[in-house]
Order: structure tokens, then sequence, then C-alpha cells
């Protein structure tokens, strides 16, 4: 490499792509000096061979093209950047060009620079129809560039000149038919999104024009003929991709069959009849709570979806929100109750006419599942205790898992287990974080705070550390190393009450204002054996606390290492140093986060979540229209 030059960014999304990934890497292994991958929730080897190649890998939900690398941008921090997808690979030639740039030896006052891209086709260099010559702009100073908002076919937007680079970018696209099959319905539905929003009328000869278009634009008007029976496959393919495109957007359009809007509209979330089943519509934790999170965001976006519950508490405020139905199963001994819930819940959907349900709990007639946490996983870890049912459980599972027509994972960690228990495809799984109302987790100001801190008893001068406990949280590890710590600190335990002899360690009991708990504390730990996602570690975050989790607990995926120490449950060694990491952070005095939300790589935002869930009840109604 040269030495006297300015340092680039490569960034890359991925999903999926541990197959062409690690080509792309050794083709700039040599030129780039960071390396940003933000990885949409792959299930395959993709993470792991990019962190092989020290790339700083971030995981967030999927968005679309176009903000997915505005993202990726966002995280890059050196003046140049190299946007790449995960199946190019830079030539020689053009890393060398790339090189001139970087040491300021070619022409000046460009701020982008394109360069011409070559492509494949099943395997085939395709010189015309349409792809060649393919000039791409992927060079680009940093803070002069965007992408589109586009959904698919994004585009850089750079602001100032751009110049020409010599040498090829090789494109590795379409591998099969298959793949070709695939990425025809992906892009067709992206594209139908994407003209349902300029809000336009689709006329019924819509499809057919555009679609008989494409294809004569493509194998006639751009040569397509002379790459013989490659451009006659890309002309087919494009021509199939833009019918269905239209296709699509007339079927979710109300307008373009007379009706208003009112009914079933489709692959739209807006006609609708959204079903959501849970435990109980009650004040609690876990998934109880998202369903209460969830149900507001939808009542925001005009949806009232019909919950599936064992019990409701009418006195909630999301009880007005929704049309209950309760399927009472509680009479039953309790290892039963599951799959009567599950059985009941066929007829009960049907009865109710709901089109898409959601569930945050074992049911076989879901299509969309919430996935947060295994039985096979809770059992592997020691979380659960073996019982004899635990067969019938796990099968009830299975059958919810690949019954479902998406699985959404709450962490990369449930999204591996998924597929190690229970078979289910890659394809199938959307890794999805969970949320949090930021409106009620932030950071405390500095005179509430020192209240607060007076009030739960931390000592003066002493480092609390705050543990939220529960059967089989890891408590045992916190209680021998804080009872024994000759440092000043102390231990605050919310939830079920715990004794200890040590006047370091204060049971809290049961609290109602656990964000002025994680404020007033210095750190939070989460030391579970097994935690799928963990949303305390979030909510401490966006309270300004960091915090120290063990190697088995979800959140740690989406939190910066500058907010986190991590420690294995297992070894007192291991979680010793990672305290004191944090105490050294805390006597410097630079503990507190001032600026949580930079600390999570992901939007946490319940409407966010909220409209991703609705997206796939979209998608999959789509399917079926």
């Amino acid at each position: 490499m040269t030495v006297h030059r300015e340092p680039l960014s490569v960034i890359i999304i991925t999903l999926n792509e541990a197959h062409d990934i690690e080509a792309c890497l050794a083709s700039v292994r040599d030129l780039a000096d960071e390396i940003v991958v933000v990885d949409a929730g792959s299930t395959d080897a993709t993470v792991q061979i990019c962190e092989r190649f020290g790339a700083r890998v971030v995981t967030a939900d999927w968005p679309g093209f176009g903000p997915q690398k505005n993202r990726a941008l966002a995280l890059a921090t050196l003046p140049w950047v190299l946007s790449l997808d995960a199946d190019e690979r830079v030539t020689p030639q053009l890393r060398e060009s790339i090189e001139v740039v970087l040491a300021g030896r070619g022409p000046s006052g460009y701020i982008g620079y394109a360069m011409s891209r070559r492509s494949q086709f099943c395997g085939r260099w395709v010189n015309h129809s349409g792809w060649s010559p393919d000039w791409v702009v992927r060079l680009f100073r940093r803070e002069a560039a965007k992408f589109s908002n586009d959904a698919v076919h994004e585009r850089p937007i750079v602001e100032g000149p751009i110049g020409r680079l010599d040498g090829r970018l090789l494109h590795y696209s379409y591998r099969s038919s298959e793949e070709v099959a695939d990425k025809t319905l992906a892009y067709a539905r992206a594209g139908a999104r994407m003209l349902r929003a300029r809000e336009r009328r689709i006329s019924a000869l819509a499809p057919l024009a555009h679609g008989g278009f494409a294809f004569v634009r493509t194998f006639m008007l751009r040569a397509g003929f002379l790459d013989g029976l490659t451009g006659l496959g890309i002309a087919r393919m494009n021509a199939r991709a833009t019918f269905l495109k239209y296709h699509y957007a007339r079927r979710a359009d109300p307008s373009a069959r007379g009706d208003s809007g009112t009914g079933n509209t489709g692959s739209t979330w807006r006609g609708l009849r959204i079903g959501l089943s849970c435990q109980a519509l009650r004040h609690a934790g876990g998934f109880e709570r998202y369903a209460r999170d969830i149900i507001g965001a939808m009542a925001a976006r005009g949806v009232r979806p019909i919950v599936f519950a064992r019990k409701f508490d009418k006195t909630l405020p999301e009880y007005k929100l929704v049309d209950a139905q309760a399927i009472r199963v509680n009479w039953l001994p309790r290892a039963l109750r599951d799959a009567a819930f599950s059985w009941r819940l066929r007829a009960r959907r049907t009865r109710s006419q709901a089109d898409i349900v959601i569930a945050c709990n074992r049911v076989d007639s879901a299509d969309i599942v919430v996935c947060g946490g295994t039985h096979p996983g809770a059992l592997r870890h020691g979380r659960n205790k073996p019982k004899w049912n635990d067969g019938w459980q796990t099968a009830l599972e299975r059958r919810t898992y690949h019954n479902a027509g998406v699985v959404v994972a709450h962490s990369r960690m449930m999204a591996q287990e998924v597929q190690q228990y229970f078979g289910i495809a890659p394809d199938k799984i959307r890794v999805i974080y969970p949320p949090v109302r930021s409106d009620c987790f932030a950071p405390m100001a500095p005179a509430q705070r020192d209240a607060m801190r007076a009030q739960l008893g931390i000592p003066d001068g002493h480092a609390a550390f705050v543990f939220v406990a529960n059967t089989g949280k890891g408590f045992e590890l916190l209680r021998t190393y804080f009872e024994a710590s000759a440092e000043p600190v102390c231990l605050l335990v919310t939830g079920r009450p715990v004794a200890s002899p040590s006047p370091r360690i204060r049971s809290l009991g049961y609290r109602t204002d656990m964000q002025c708990v994680f404020g007033a504390a210095d750190f939070t730990i989460v030391p579970a054996p097994y935690e799928p996602f963990g949303l305390v570690g979030i909510e401490s975050i966006l309270c300004g606390t960091p915090v120290l989790t063990a190697g088995n607990v979800g959140c740690a995926e989406v939190i910066r290492d500058d907010a986190q120490w991590r420690f294995s449950h297992l070894d007192a060694g291991s979680f010793a140093a990672a305290v004191e990491q944090a105490l050294t952070r805390w006597r410097a005095g630079t503990a507190r986060l001032t600026r949580p939300d930079e600390h999570l790589l992901y939007d946490y935002d319940v409407a966010s979540h909220t409209a991703h869930l609705l997206a796939l009840a979209s998608e999959l109604a789509g399917r079926r229209a």
C-alpha cells in the first residue's frame, strides 16, 4: 500500500452473503483502512467471515437498500469511502487507480469517481443488454455524499464533479436460475412499494404495457440480442420483474378495483384485519409489555388489532384499543394450556376474520411468529428446569415456526437457535430487535440523580451496580464477588427479593420506577446464562448507564463496545476483570453516557418496529393474493 495517502473506508451491506463476502473482502484487504459492514440479520457465516477480516459489523433491521447504505455511510469515519456490494470484486488495476486518487496524484477537483462495472448473468459475462457499459459511482468523499432513499436500485448522490477510474469492478450477480427468480420477486415487491408511495392510479393495462416495453428495451433497444441466450434471459427477467412490480402495486390500490379501501387491500396493511396472539394483556414485563407497546403503536397508525389472549386487564388503556378475544384455558392442567390455546385459536381467528395473525406465544396457526427465546435453548442453558412435558412444548414450538410465513427473531442468537433446533430456512427468518419506549427511559438531571441515589441508600463515593433478579439469572456469581470485594461498590437488586448477609448487597424488591433506578446507578449487570435479548441492557443504556453483559445475552449484539464490558457467566475471574474495567472508567469520571442513543446500533423506536411488523403482514397478504 502507498504510505502517504488519505485513508479509505469500505462500506458493505449484507444479508446471508457467506458465499460471496470473503472474495469481496479479500479484494480490498490491502486497500481499506476501515471496513464497515451493516448486516440485516444474517443466519449463515457472513458475520464471522467479516469479523475475521477485521470489519466492524453492525446489525440492523432492513429498511431497504438506500436507507441501509446510508446507515453504513454514517458509520464510516475516514475521508474517502468505497461502497461495494458483497458480490463485487475490485480488480488489481482498479485498486491501483484508487490508490492514485488517495495519494493525491490523480486529476484534482473531483469529489467522487465512477468505475466501469462488468457483470455476470448465470455464469456468463454480459457485453450489452443495458449492462455494459455500466459506469457506477462508488468512490467519493464521505462528507459530500449520501445515498438515495430508494428501497431498491439506490444510487449515491455526490455533491460535486465526478471523475472516472481505470480498471474494472467485477460483479458476480445472478449465479443461478433460482437466484434470478428470488431476486426478481424481491425487486418487484420493493418496486411496488415505491410505486404505491407515489399514490398514482395504476391502470389495468399497466403491468402488461410496462412489462412488454421492458423486454423490448432490453433485448432490442439495448442490443440484448447480441448477448444471445444470455441477453434473452436478462430481457425476460426485466420483463417479469416490471410486470410483477405494477401487478403488485395495482393489486394493493383500492382505486384500481373500485372499492373504498376499507376491506382487504391485499399487500397493504391499511385494509388488513391484524390479529395479535399473546399470553395475556396485562401490566407485566416481557412479551406482555411488548404486546402493549405494539398495540399502542398500531393504534397510532389507525390499526385496531384483534387480540387473542388468555386474560385481559380491562383497566389498561390498551384494552380500549383492541377487539378482545378471550381464549380461556386456565381451567386445564398447566401442561396442556399452550396446546389447547393453539388449537382453539385456529377456529377463533377464522370466526374473527383476521387476515394476518402475529403471535408472541406458541401457536401453530400464526402468520408471523415473534421469537424471543426457544424452549430447547432455555433447557440447554439451564434457564428452565427439565419437565416431563418438554417434548410436547418443543413439538408445539416446532409447528409454530414451520407453519408461520415469517419468523421474527429478536436477536441473531435467536435466529441461529431457530435454525439449529427446528431446521427453519434462513430466508424465512427476519432479525428485528425489540423496541424500547424512549419516553420512559432517559438520563436524569444531576440534581434528580443525586436525590435518587440518596433515596436508594447508595453510599457516597461508592459505585452502584444494578441487577434485575429472576430465577436462574446469575445472582450467585454476583453475590460471591460483592461479598468479598474490597472495592467501594454496592449491588442493588430489584425484582425477586434475595437474601444476603453482606451490607454491600441491597434488595430493593419489585419496582415500577426502573428508569429511576437505572439512572441513579453507575452500572447495570446482565449476568444471565441465557438471555435471548434482554431489554434491561437497552433500557439502562438509554438512562445513561453502561452495562456489564454475559456472553450469552442477545442485547450485547446492538450495544457499542464503549458502553459495555463482556464477561463469562461461568468464570468469576472474567466477571471481576469486567468490573475492574468499569471501575477504571468510573474513577476517571467518564463512565456516564451523555448521548445514550449513539451507543445503540439499531432503531429501538416502537413505531419503527411496529411499522416493520405491518410491512411483513402486507408482504404475506400480497403473497396470498
